[in-house]
């Protein structure tokens, strides 16, 4: 288990049980039931299983992907932290309606794994955050911010999607040799499950637990926002 802080409330990953009362937020559990206290409802992720063959579950089209990042001599960096990475992933996060990153994020911690691809000229392509759980052997996809919104050029804008998966394969190689168990892709919402797919990988469900005082909070505070 490891737990995110926000701005308002701390979230819990991967708990096995779930006390009758808390104020966190247990997210991706494996206890399917709580107490009446938290409002419970189930989440599907996508896991790679990272110590089997995962590579034969991989799309033709992830293949090519692969091949042309590496005919184009991209390159990894795996980073202690990477200072300007909220800068990197606000255009996403504007586009896409994402919370923004939480400080830690930033920050440089035994369990969190930076990683970057570069072209030769057109430079820093995509960033990754991956959180390790030792406990539970599993790799948690936290951040992905990828260039593809500064290019203008569609021929850079699709190498620097084919580089993004590149990334995602080389960070599966590196978990693996670490001895994580799973890559977790974590949901299959959609858009962004259509290009998890490609990586092939089994669907498990998981239980989010949110303290109905928080859905609340929250509800009173959205209705507080839109009278003023």
């Amino acid at each position: 288990m490891f737990e995110l802080d926000g701005k308002y409330i701390t979230a819990r990953y991967y708990a096995r049980t779930v006390p009758w009362i808390s104020w966190c937020v247990y997210e991706m559990s494996y206890a399917s039931h709580s107490s009446v206290f938290y409002k419970t409802q189930s989440y599907i992720t996508r896991l790679i299983d990272l110590q089997s063959d995962f590579e034969t579950g991989y799309s033709k089209r992830l293949w090519y992907h692969i091949r042309k990042s590496e005919e184009a001599a991209v390159w990894i960096e795996r980073p202690d932290r990477i200072p300007d990475l909220d800068t990197m992933y606000k255009p996403i996060q504007r586009s896409k309606k994402l919370n923004p990153l939480p400080p830690q994020a930033l920050e440089s911690r035994p369990n969190y794994y930076y990683s970057v691809v570069h072209h030769p000229a057109l430079g820093r392509l995509a960033a990754h955050l991956t959180i390790g759980d030792p406990e539970e052997k599993r790799a948690f996809q936290f951040i992905n911010a990828s260039a593809y919104r500064s290019f203008s050029r569609n021929t850079d804008k699709q190498l620097c999607s084919s580089a993004n998966k590149y990334l995602y394969y080389q960070d599966m190689l590196f978990f693996r040799d670490l001895g994580y168990r799973y890559f977790d892709f974590v949901g299959t919402k959609e858009p962004m499950n259509q290009f998890k797919k490609q990586f092939g990988g089994d669907l498990v469900t998981t239980y989010y637990h949110i303290p109905y005082p928080i859905l609340w909070f929250k509800a009173l505070r959205s209705r507080v926002i839109n009278y003023f």
